[in-house]
This record gives C-alpha cells, sequence and structure tokens, in this order.
C-alpha cells in the first residue's frame, strides 16, 4: 500500500472516530423514583439514554415518547396507573408509547401494570422492544401494535382486559388515518398463561396488511396457519393461535408446517414419543438424545441403532423425511457389569509399615554398610 492510501486511510478512521465518540460519550443515565422524575427524564433525555427505576412508580398520566431512541430500565420495577390521580392524554390510556418514525423506545427488566388501556403501544411508525418484560392487569390488553413496530425479545404475558372478556395480549390494529401498517418482529421468546388470544388481529378498525419478521436465531417464530397466526417454539410446537381474520393479510410469515410423531419402541412394551416437522429428517444422534432411558427406568441398557422393525434386521434410514407418524424399533445392549476395584494388598514385605520407615531402615542400612567398607 502507497504512503498515500496509508494515510487516507488513516484520516478517514480518525474521522469516523471523531464523529462517532461523542455520540457514544455523550450518552447519559436518568435515575427516576416517582410519576414526575419520569415524566421530566423522558422530556429531557436526549437520544441514546438510559433511564432507569429506583423504585416502584404509578403514573398519573401515560408516557409518550417521539423522535428519539431511548432506554427505559426498569431494574425490575414495576410501572402502573396512579388510579385516583389519572388522567388519559385524549384517547391515549396507555401507560407507556413508542409514536412516529424514528422513534424507538426499548423497555427492559420491567413490569407493568394495572393500565387504563394497555401496558406499551408501539404507534404509527414507533419501534418498541421488550426484553424481559412483564404485563398483567391491563384493561383492554398488553401492548398495542398500533401502525407500528413490535419487537419481541423476552415478553411474558398474563392476563390482560377487564373482568368478563376475553383475555387480549397483543393486539395487531391500525387507527383510522394512520399511515403505516404494524408489524411484530420475533427476536427471542413469548410466555403467557393464557392461551386465548395472545396474539389478536384486531376486526374493528382499519387493519388490512400486517407485517412479520422472525430473526435469525429467534427461539419463539410466527408463522400463518390458514387465517390465523401461531407462535410456534424451538421444537416447531404451536404455543398459540391468534383469532380467526380473513380479511388480513399477513406478510413475512411462513405458513405453519404441523408435526409428526415418531414413536420409538424399546423393550419391555416401553415407549418414546419425538416430535418431527412434516418433510424434516431426524439425526440419529438426536433422536438419542431425545430418549431418556434411566428416566424410563432403562438405565442400564444404552441404545446401539435403530431399525425398521422388531426384528432389527434393517436399519433405519435417517436420511428419508419424516411426512407421517412413523414407527422406529431401538435395538439396547446391556451395559457390561464392571468387576469390583481390587483393593491393594497393604501387608507390608519387609516389616516396613510406613514410607518413612522405610527410609529410614535404608538409610541405616546404607550408613552401616559405609562404615564396614572404612574399617576394611
Amino acid at each position: 500500500m502507497t504512503n498515500i492510501k496509508k494515510i487516507l486511510l488513516f484520516t478517514i478512521i480518525v474521522f469516523m472516530g471523531l464523529i462517532l465518540i461523542p455520540t457514544f460519550c455523550n450518552a447519559e443515565t436518568h435515575s427516576v423514583y416517582d410519576s414526575e422524575t419520569l415524566t421530566n427524564a423522558v422530556n429531557t433525555a436526549a437520544t441514546g439514554d438510559t433511564i432507569t427505576l429506583t423504585a416502584n412508580i404509578e403514573l398519573t398520566h401515560p408516557i409518550d415518547i417521539s423522535g428519539k431512541n431511548l432506554i427505559i430500565n426498569g431494574a425490575g420495577f414495576t410501572i402502573s396507573r396512579d388510579t385516583e390521580n389519572w388522567s388519559p392524554s385524549g384517547q391515549n390510556g396507555t401507560l407507556i408509547t413508542a409514536g412516529g418514525t424514528g422513534t424507538t423506545v426499548t423497555l427492559r427488566n420491567l413490569n407493568l401494570r394495572g393500565s387504563q388501556k394497555y401496558g406499551a403501544q408501539a404507534y404509527n411508525g414507533g419501534h418498541l422492544i421488550v426484553d424481559n418484560v412483564t404485563i398483567a392487569n391491563c384493561e383492554y390488553g398488553g401492548i398495542l401494535v398500533n401502525g407500528g413496530t413490535l419487537e419481541i425479545v423476552n415478553l411474558t404475558l398474563y392476563r390482560n382486559r377487564n373482568n368478563g372478556d376475553a383475555n387480549n395480549g397483543i393486539e395487531i390494529g391500525k387507527a383510522e388515518g394512520l399511515q403505516n401498517d404494524p408489524k411484530v418482529v420475533m427476536n427471542g421468546t413469548l410466555t403467557s398463561d393464557q392461551k386465548d388470544n395472545v396474539v389478536y388481529l384486531a376486526t374493528n378498525d382499519t387493519l388490512s396488511t400486517f407485517e412479520v419478521e422472525n430473526a435469525e436465531g429467534t427461539k419463539d417464530k410466527i408463522l400463518m396457519d390458514n387465517n390465523k397466526v401461531v407462535v410456534t417454539d424451538e421444537n416447531n410446537n404451536v404455543l398459540f393461535t391468534s383469532n380467526s381474520n380473513s380479511n388480513v393479510e399477513v406478510e413475512g410469515a411462513p405458513e405453519y408446517v404441523p408435526n409428526v410423531i415418531v414413536t420409538v419402541m424399546l423393550i419391555d412394551d416401553k415407549t418414546a414419543t419425538v416430535s418431527v416437522q412434516s418433510g424434516k429428517t431426524l439425526t440419529k444422534d438426536a433422536l438419542i438424545a431425545e430418549i431418556d432411558l434411566k428416566e424410563l427406568g432403562l438405565d442400564d441398557y444404552t441404545i446401539a441403532d435403530f431399525y425398521t422393525t422388531s426384528e432389527y434386521k434393517e436399519k433405519y434410514n435417517f436420511e428419508n423425511p419424516i411426512t407421517a407418524a412413523t414407527t422406529i424399533y431401538a435395538k439396547l445392549d446391556k451395559k457390561a457389569v464392571e468387576a469390583p476395584a481390587q483393593e491393594a494388598d497393604k501387608t507390608p514385605k519387609t516389616g516396613v509399615e510406613t514410607p518413612i520407615e522405610l527410609a529410614v531402615a535404608l538409610l541405616t542400612l546404607s550408613t552401616l554398610a559405609v562404615v564396614i567398607l572404612k574399617r576394611k
């Protein structure tokens, strides 16, 4: 590389450093402990700042964040509604809203409870990230994806919606007049103690298009099953199924392919079952890892191989895709019985009891030999 190229490269690196260093250095952390300090921190914080709770906070009004990127670190504390002093912001009764294109709000290590409407909202282009967040007892629902983007890293939903009404976890919707369509990015895990409407496709607004993205490496996934959205775990088991809405076009969500059951026949009429996505293959090592012989009372055996019949003549071909319920026969070998360890003979051979005494005896003999030799 010529000197001129080296100088040019060095100049570019220094220039980029001068641009980026102030960005990192200027990020601040704001500690908050009540509704007023949280509101002030949101209003005064610069993009990139972190707001950290030092106590549980009861809000007297919704927190609206727009035009900046903020992290709200709950540090395990809870944000809830002060029911006696609560004042909604127009129609917005949600605790925290990320609103507008160019806005990213990350909620981390936070509990949201008892909102007048939703625990949190991604509104009209706003990007809401939830990482180790729990939401419960909100009167309308857990999270409203209202023309914004929700990114799920680690979210736990308990029951949300008024008593007597069906649960409403994540509501996908689009209010009239909004320019942006809702989007959900699955980038981790979604947990709930509820089964109904953990994901709910709104039927009473202008929702017509809903985008889904499953991030690379995510454990849970969002898939399509006819007119419903399903959430599956890392083993392709269905965790939650949404309501049906044939008027909504879902983009980016692969079709759900159900699992089929592989039954492994062992001995003594004992069996093990493994769930495999239809059309996929199963490896020998993966199948062995799924079978807990100890739990089945067969810990004295090892799995030698797998066969197509109980006669163990033809080995099972793991290269074949599994498209229907399948039975495989496992040949087990009895573990070899280990002979008990032989204890070493501790009887002294020379009348010497310990290594120290042996050393002393050898020293004495060698000294006596020297004396005898000198006398000669």
